[in-house]
């Protein structure tokens, strides 16, 4: 679902034919995940700026789901407060119309002496709640952790 959510956004700013996807869900492990990446590439229209990209593909379809404006209407309407930077992006554009940026998930906010971490991901008609609700709890321990041994 997600791959094909980027291959519909990077649809509305590359050259028809171009978008590929040489990496299809390859594991890549770490110490304290194992995750699933691939790699979508397209061929940017000429009259489309690098922020015109961006503004494409966010928020990500992993923290939205689809179809991603209803999804984000949905999620506007449920949550009581702001993600912060939960969801959003860090990163850079340089001069010469590159840029390289992330979504931030799993990451660890201190702010007043607080910390928090968002995590989670993309609900579906057929998500079961508890094992979401367990599946976010998963993905805080490592971050949680660290921010215990500091």
């Amino acid at each position: 679902m997600i791959v094909d959510l980027l291959r519909n956004d990077l649809s509305r700013v590359c050259e028809p034919g171009t978008i590929l996807v040489p990496h299809l869900m390859e594991v890549e492990s770490y110490a304290t995940v194992h995750t699933m990446v691939s790699t979508i590439r397209g061929k940017k229209q000429s009259n489309v700026s690098a922020v015109g990209c961006v503004k494409a593909a966010f928020p990500g379809g992993s923290m939205t789901g689809a179809p991603k404006l209803r999804s984000m209407e949905l999620l506007d309407s449920i949550e009581s407060c702001s993600r912060g930077i939960y969801s959003r992006s860090i990163g850079f554009f340089s001069y010469n119309q590159t840029f390289d940026l992330n979504i931030v998930i799993r990451t660890v906010v201190i702010h007043e002496d607080e910390a928090s971490i968002g995590a989670g991901g993309a609900v579906v008609a057929l998500s079961d709640p508890q094992k979401e609700y367990e599946e976010m709890v998963l993905k805080t321990r490592a971050p949680a952790d660290a921010v215990m041994e500091f």
